[in-house]
This record gives C-alpha cells, structure tokens and sequence, in this order.
C-alpha cells in the first residue's frame, strides 16, 4: 500500500527508503516526498508546510507547460512553417512518418508520447536539414559570404534558436520548424549576419534590418 500524506493540495504519495535527507519531486504535474525510514509524519508535515509555496508554483508551471503539449489526438495538427499538417498515427514494426500533402502519417510500435516524439522529431529534424540549409545557402550565396561560411548544422538547444561561431560555422535549433516561416527567415538572416558581424553592435543590427526588413516584430515573437 503506497504512504500518502495530506496537504492543502491533497495528498502526496511518500516514498521512503534508506536515504538519509527528505526531498520533495514534482514531476510530469505529480509531486512525491522522499524521505528515510525513520522520518516521523509529523516531521515530513513540517517540511511540507515549509515548502508549499514552492510545491504550488512547481506544479503550477508544470500545468502550464502540460497545456502546451500536443495531445497527439488523430485530429492535432503539426505546424511546419506556415503550413498545418494533419496528424495520423498508425502502429507498426518500424518506426517512421510519411507526408502525403497536408497529412503527416506517424508510424511506431508503440503509440505513447516517446515513441511517437522520435518520431515526430526525426520529420522535424529532416525539414530543419533541408529548408534551413537551403535557405542560408541561398542568402549567403546572394551576399557573397560563401567564403565566411564553413558548415551549417542543427541542435536542439535550451535557450538559444541559434548560434554562429567565430570560425563561420552555424547551428540551428531545429524547433524553429514550428513557427511560422517569416521567423525561420529572420533567424536565418540573424545568423547569417554573424558572418560579418561577430557581435549585437548597431552594425549587426542594421545588417539584419537590412536583409530582413521588419526584425524588430520577428525577434519580439520569437522572444
């Protein structure tokens, strides 16, 4: 039988073991208190009492960001750019997704969130590699840096869409997929200014406004 203990909340299940501290864990919108054998209930009481302003914040951004999942329902539809793709989900030995128009087919063993992400992703990552690699290669070409640019990759990263090295080598964040293609294009052109200008100078800024007229709006949406 799972040990539970009441809070203003509700309840919270403990887990107990030979741990020498007490911890509390919010995870997927579900928080557990960890604590060892010896641990009176009156004493985990006490620690959460302590810590409820936090539990409540915690679960509340997690409600948030749980909201913005996708649902992955046989009705969601995936965005790529400007267009909104209908989401079909199909079992199958093989892990793979097919586009036939403006339906996105994804195929797993398993139909649970990971397995359909991989997925998922692996579409996303193969429209990243062709569209952003395209679409730098064309404005590079236009400015006649292709001399200042060494290599174009992808990384999902947690805080940058982003990033041009000193050597001329640029990474993408390949969630930018799912934003609309005017701010895959500013990126594109954010980026690809690096190339001249290494920094975030009035220089650098007006070579963005310059190949992407209207940045001020894009960068704020993508903020």
């Amino acid at each position: 039988m799972t040990e539970t203990l009441k809070w203003s909340g509700g309840t919270i299940p403990v887990r107990r073991s030979t741990r020498k501290t007490v911890a509390l864990h919010v995870r997927d919108g579900s928080p557990e208190l960890r604590a060892p054998w010896h641990l009176s209930d009156t004493d985990l009481k006490r620690f959460l009492a302590d810590r409820e302003d936090w539990l409540n914040k915690a679960l509340h951004s997690q409600a948030e960001k749980q909201l913005q999942k996708p649902d992955f329902s046989q009705q969601y539809r995936c965005p790529l750019m400007d267009e909104q793709l209908t989401l079909s989900l199909q079992r199958g030995t093989r892990s793979q997704w097919r586009r036939e128009q403006d339906r996105l087919t994804l195929v797993a063993p398993l139909l649970d969130k990971p397995h359909v992400h991989h997925v998922l992703a692996d579409f996303y990552k193969t429209q990243a590699k062709y569209y952003l690699f395209k679409k730098t290669r064309q404005l590079v070409l236009a400015e006649g840096w292709e001399n200042r640019l060494t290599d174009v990759c992808l990384r999902r990263t947690k805080t940058k869409w982003g990033h041009c090295t000193a050597t001329g080598r640029i990474q993408y964040n390949w969630l930018i997929m799912l934003a609309p293609e005017r701010i895959v294009d500013y990126l594109v052109a954010h980026e690809t200014a690096h190339l001249l200008h290494p920094h975030h100078g009035a220089t650098f800024w007006a070579e963005v406004g310059r190949l992407h007229p209207g940045w001020q709006a894009d960068r704020h949406w993508l903020h």
